[in-house]
């Protein structure tokens, strides 16, 4: 199987640099340009199935880079981390490392705990993998959750901080499983 995890364009708290979390917001007008731009190169890899994050963000982001040509499933696993009672704040007011480091397993503010959303995304990897071995997969979601899928997929650093994969906007990472 060939897996294609892309994250959704930019949002209006994207660009004011405030954490989403789980809560809704849309794309702002550069995302959706953003999700434009990555049409031809969508087509380019011929998907087989496309899968989304229940988040409207990620769902509007899907549909636009497939050109709506694919149906877009949604998987509740894909969902953003629940980032609890920081949802909203400055991402600056957050301690990133701290809240990413999977040997400290923290849940402070009522965070998910790492662990957890690793868990939660390992379960849809082996969902997936029994369903589409042979297929081209393309998954829209967010960046914590694409996070938590490189290391599902990779080791853990030895010093246990997840929080120096960057993720931006509308990137597109490929992984053969």
């Amino acid at each position: 199987m060939i897996l294609y995890i892309v994250r959704h364009g930019e949002t209006e708290k994207n660009k004011y640099g405030l954490v989403q979390g789980q809560k809704e917001c849309d794309l702002s007008e550069f995302g959706i340009k953003q999700a434009k731009e990555l049409i031809p190169l969508v087509k380019d890899i011929n998907v087989d199935i496309v899968i989304s994050s229940p988040l409207k963000r990620a769902y509007d982001t899907a549909k636009i880079i497939t050109n709506n040509n694919y149906p877009v499933n949604i998987d509740d696993r894909l969902i953003e981390r629940d980032w609890g009672l920081c949802e909203g704040a400055s991402i600056d007011d957050v301690d990133t490392v701290k809240c990413w480091n999977i040997y400290l397993n923290i849940d402070d503010n009522k965070i998910e705990k790492v662990q957890d959303l690793i868990d939660r995304v390992s379960s849809f990897i082996e969902d997936i993998k029994a369903k589409y071995s042979d297929k081209k997969v393309l998954v829209v979601t967010h960046s914590a959750v694409m996070r938590a899928i490189h290391y599902a997929l990779h080791p853990i650093p030895e010093d246990g901080d997840l929080s120096k994969l960057e993720i931006p906007n509308l990137r597109i990472i490929e992984y053969e499983i």
